[in-house]
Order: structure tokens, then sequence, then C-alpha cells
């Protein structure tokens, strides 16, 4: 038999971190713009959109070429310059000020190490079929041990993000830390035409949900102003070195956004690091920059975007079994620099409890306030899944040790291949004809198409959940005992080309692991919600397309039982 072969690519799916979290690069030193041989000033540069800005510094002009002011350092005779003239309104998307806002090096924020990197995976699902040329393919299943035939392959981009640790700098520091508002930033760089595509659609997707949270909170906001004053900064600095406006405008974003932490189940942006007066710099030594942060000098052209502190861990670092993650613990010590024993793990009911109550509902809460806000990820893995906690530790969230959900605040990250629910492609429509929705048209808003939306980052997340409960909650009985494959692919091919969908004889399967023994008894409580809940966040492409009126948005699944409370 000829096989056709159908290509159904998902870009992006998942969003790994090539290098974790890490404490290796801690340089003590921050790269301040203004030290010797790196700045000659920190006068910031004149504004205008960074992406266009570092294309090509020769043809680089600014949004603001043709404005005259006078630098006399009087603020009054200057705030004409930038009234709208006559007739005109200025139209604002982004309440919050995020895309328009731009921080300089040295005068608003420094950077103190490099932190990591990160890359994209494009994964591509394949499909057989034995009718090529026509629109209804019937679908073959190929031998599921045939490596010629895979259901699965992947290819990673390599590293088109840098991350960077650093915090707010100066008068603004002082400011924030009066409020009681952290001021440690984390920053990414994004180089390449890849990396740079997803920083926009990454600015484009937060900005998005942020501008939803002011608009609701505040007047100012809404009318603009935030956006205005974000907008002038740089301009507002060079004339007169003041950025008080904004700063005040900054200051209350990040008061709203703190207070509304339960809904900002994101990782918020405050604005774009400026580094133009730094790269222009014929002064500027590249080993300056390598001697304190470890790491070659910026690249010129790349998007740096400046976002709030939620630490740098992610799922994929809490989703193993607690005991070997305890015996990589360093070790305690004594007050006589004795090595002492670490401390019992916490019960498996108190542990168990965190990561339903905390982890699983807060990763679905997430999800269910992204697509109430008409946008869809499109990237969901655990790498993209970040425990922050409410406290200025964020390593607590992750803490093998952690038993206490309130104090546990996820945050999605990653939105670089989200989009909204308008933004259909041919790359989304291939995907939902592998499950016969033909009606579905690139660029045609449609309630199948939104469900399908939906309903792939449903999908994802459903094997986030399968691979979090087998690991974070296995019962291992040595550090270094073999569990079975537990990362997305594995338990992906398990379930769908071993066990051909069938979440009963996947359960058998996991029944028969002992490690996992307490974990198949937590599912199976409240007459097996918590399988009903795996089996809709799984198979939730198959219910859009066969079923929709079987379909479960996330804010539905919330009123799971299993997330009601454990026995």
């Amino acid at each position: 038999m000829i096989y056709g072969i159908y290509v159904c690519i998902i870009v992006g799916v998942v969003f790994s971190h090539i290098v974790e979290p890490i404490t290796a690069f801690s340089s003590s030193s921050a790269f301040i713009a203004g030290q010797k041989q790196i700045s000659r000033n920190v006068v910031r540069p004149m504004g205008g959109r960074t992406q266009a800005r570092w294309m090509n510094n020769n043809g680089w002009t600014s949004d603001f070429d043709d404005l005259v002011y006078d630098d006399d350092g009087d603020d009054e005779d200057d705030a004409d310059a930038f009234k709208m003239p006559p007739g005109k309104t200025l139209t604002v998307t982004d309440l919050s000020g995020c895309e328009q806002r731009q921080f300089s090096l040295g005068y608003d924020v420094v950077l103190s190490s490099f932190a990591g990197k990160m890359g994209f995976e494009e994964v591509t699902d394949w499909e057989y079929y034995d009718n090529p040329g026509e629109e209804e393919r019937n679908v073959v299943q190929p031998p599921p041990f045939d490596p010629s035939k895979p259901k699965r392959t992947r290819s990673s981009s390599g590293s088109v993000v840098r991350i960077f640790r650093g915090e707010f700098g100066g008068r603004l520091a002082s400011t924030i830390r009066s409020k009681g508002l952290d001021v440690r930033l984390l920053f990414k760089e994004f180089s390449g035409k890849e990396a740079m595509d997803l920083a926009r659609a990454e600015m484009s997707a937060v900005s998005a949900m942020q501008s939803s949270i002011c608009s609701q909170a505040n007047d100012a906001a809404k009318r603009g102003d935030w956006a205005t004053s974000a907008a002038s900064r740089y301009l507002m600095a060079r004339v007169n070195g003041s950025t008080r406006d904004d700063d005040a405008n900054l200051l209350q974003l990040m008061t709203l956004l703190k207070e509304k932490s339960k809904d900002t189940s994101f990782v918020s942006i405050l604005g774009e690091l400026n580094l133009s007066e730094l790269l222009d710099d014929e002064g500027m030594d590249p080993n300056e920059w390598y001697r304190a942060m470890g790491v070659p000098a910026p690249k010129p052209g790349s998007i740096w975007i400046v976002y709030e502190y939620t630490g740098l861990s992610t799922l994929a670092g809490y989703a193993r079994p607690p005991l070997a993650r305890l015996e990589s613990e360093p070790p305690r010590r004594g007050p006589f620099g004795n090595i002492m024993a670490p401390s019992p793990l916490p019960p498996w009911k108190e542990r168990s409890r965190y990561v339903v109550q905390g982890i699983l509902k807060g990763c679905l809460e997430a999800v269910a306030n992204l697509h109430d806000s008409n946008l869809c990820h499109r990237s969901i893995g655990r790498n993209s899944i970040i425990l922050g906690s409410v406290g200025m530790d964020k390593l607590e969230a992750s803490s093998i040790y952690s038993i206490v959900p309130s104090r546990l605040r996820i945050k999605l990250a990653d939105f670089g291949f989200s989009g909204s629910f308008d933004e259909f492609d041919e790359a989304f429509c291939a995907r939902a004809r592998g499950f016969k929705l033909y009606n579905i048209k690139a660029g045609v808003p449609s309630v199948d198409a939104i469900r399908f939306a939906m309903a792939e980052d449903l999908h994802a997340l459903g094997f986030v959940f399968l691979g979090t409960l087998l690991t974070s909650l296995a019962e291992i009985p040595t550090s270094t005992y073999q569990t079975p494959a537990t990362d997305e692919d594995s338990l992906q091919r398990l379930l769908v080309e071993i066990f051909s969908k069938d979440m009963d004889e996947f359960r058998e399967y996991c029944d028969a692991e002992e490690i996992w023994s307490n974990v198949v008894d937590l599912l199976d409580e409240n007459d097996g919600a918590g399988w009903d809940l795996l089996r809709a966040l799984c198979f939730a492409r198959e219910t859009a397309a066969e079923n929709p009126n079987q379909f479960q948005t996330a804010r539905e699944l919330l009123s799971n039982p299993l997330f009601k409370g454990q026995r």
C-alpha cells in the first residue's frame, strides 16, 4: 500500500529551556551604562520603536525626528511639544504602555547576571492516509514500532533567547521599594529573525491581557495616559532629564499587577530595554560585558524585553520524584559545620494537595483566564509554566517542602506563538483537517475554529498534568530508581498509539506500577473524577471535532470534583 503523508505542523508546542535556571553564572558585578569603557554617559537616546531602531543603525530614524525642542532644562515650556496636533487623536491599544515604554541601561535599570538560554522546538505530528489528492482523507495507522513512519518528530531551533537577571536602579528603585514592591527584573534578549517574531507576538499578547486589567481598574490608563507617558519616556529624559510622569504611572501599573496577582496569571511585561547608546558607543569594549556577565555582548538588532520578576522555577524542574530531588539538594550543616540529615518529606497527602489544588488548578485557571482574553497560547509545556510565590523568595513555590497552595502563584510564560481567536493561519487549518474539520478556513473566524483553538491548548495541558502527577507524586523506593518515561511524547505515544486513546487501559498500565498506586487512588476518587478530567483534556481536540456539544472549556473544567478537595 502506498501511503500519502499528511504533515500537521504544531509550531512551538514545546518552548524548551535549553539551559535551566542556573546559579553557576552569578556574576556579582552589575553592568551599568556609564561604567569606564562601557558608555561615556547616561543620556538617553531619543525614543522610537526598538524593533525598527535596531534593524539598521545607519538608516534608523526616530519617531520624534521632526520634533523641535529647546534643551534649556525647563519642563514647563517643553510640555506643548508633546501635545497632539489640533484635530488629531491618539489611538491606544496598549493601555499599560509596555509596548511603548523603553528603559535605559544605568539610568533606569542594571543587569546583574546571566541566567540561561532558551530556544524552541518545532513539533510535527504525522498522519498517514491511502487516498492522496482527496479532501476527505482515509486515515490509516502504520505499525507503531516502524521507525520510518513516526507519529511525531521534533526539530530544535537552537538558542535564540538569552535571559538575564537585573533590577531597577536610581531614584526609581527607591520609590518602588518604598511602596513595598519588588525591584528585581528579568530580561530576555531576542536575536535573529525567528526570535524577533517571537518577541513581537509575546509583547502583543501580554499587552492585550495587561490592557484588559488596566481598563477595568484605572481611569487614567483607560484614557491612554499611561501609554502616552510611556511613549515619551526617553524623549522627556533627553530633553530635561525627568521621567517622573511615567515613573508615577509605572508605579501604579506595578501596584495594580500586584493587587490583581490572582488574575494576572501570566508573566507581566513592563517595557523594553534600549541599548542603542551602548551599541553605538565606539569606545565600548565587548570584553567589559563578557567580564561582567560571563557571556558575549548583546547582538546588534536584538530586542530586549523587561519582565516582572517571578523567578526562574518552571514546572519542568518541579516535575521530578521528590526523593530524587531530595538527594540532589545541597547538604544542611549544623552550627559547627557538621553535615546534617535532610528534613523528612511532608506526608504524601499534603504534597498531593499542593500539586492538585495549587499547581494543576492554578495552571487550568491560567489557561481559562487566557481564553477569556480571546487568546490561545499554542505552546503550553512544563517549561512555559512558572511556579512563583506571593513572597520575595520565589524558590519557595518549587521547594519539595512546599504544601500551602495559597502561597503559590502560577504564571504562564513564553507567548511567542500565541495569537487571538481571530488569527487562524493555514497551518492551523491543516491541523483542524486532521480531525475532519474541513469547514475551518484561514482568516475566517468561526465557532468551530475557536473551539478547536481552545482544544489545542487543553490537549497540551492534559499531557502536562499527566507528566506532573506521575513524577512529582511518584513514590520511588530509592533516589536512583529508574521510572518509566513520563515526557509528553512518551505519554502521548502510550495513550494514543499503544492504548488507542482508551483512558481505562492507560489507568491499568499506571496501576501496575507500584510507584503510582497513590496517584491512581487519587484519580479514582469521586467516581474517577481525576481520570474524567484527564480524558477531557488529553482528548479535547477529538471532542471538539466529533462531539462539540460535550466539549468543556477550561473554565468549565475547573468545576471538576478533583479540585473540590481530597479525602
